[in-house]
């Protein structure tokens, strides 16, 4: 688990509401704080969908399907007072990382790998973590999880320093 401070909230909070480049991710809940509280749920409730072939494949909703209301929640003249925000990988994307990074496999309590956004105080802290269902005491994937999302972020042209 890293703690990074993003250099330019602006440009983050942009790349993040406005793009397309956190949408290989999962929106797990979020909270925002503007003139009222808002928390979202990012868990699909499978019987709202009527016919099978709709039912999405993932637990939670992409954040490419959410990321507009989100958006619409926050745009105004004042920037929201904080926003919290849990998005985790997609599946397809964290198994090809694991075949990539981790061929030799990983413990059965692996459930996914975090990202934690805290925007307060016109600041965007980032946390890397990954969720097991256990306690594991390999820490492996941690750091494989640390140096993606470090790369993910540059790839992205989002600077950032290591608290």
């Amino acid at each position: 688990m890293i703690s990074l401070s993003v250099d330019s909230s602006k440009d983050f909070m942009g790349k993040l509401l406005a793009s397309d480049a956190f949408d290989s991710f999962l929106l797990e809940e979020a909270s925002i704080i503007t003139a009222v509280t808002y928390s979202v749920s990012g868990r699909i409730h499978p019987d709202f969908f009527s016919d099978e072939d709709e039912k999405p494949a993932e637990e939670f909703i992409p954040w490419s399907q959410i990321r507009p209301r989100i958006f619409e929640l926050i745009k105004g003249k004042n920037p929201p007072i904080s926003l919290r925000m849990t998005l985790l990988l997609r599946w397809s994307a964290t198994n090809a990382l694991l075949q990539k990074e981790s061929p030799e496999g990983h413990s059965e309590a692996f459930r996914a790998f975090v990202l934690n956004i805290r925007f307060e105080n016109g600041n965007v802290t980032l946390i890397s973590g990954t969720s097991y269902d256990t306690f594991v005491p390999d820490k492996s994937l941690d750091i494989i999880w640390d140096e993606t999302v470090k790369k993910f972020l540059t790839s992205k042209g989002i600077g950032f320093e290591i608290l």
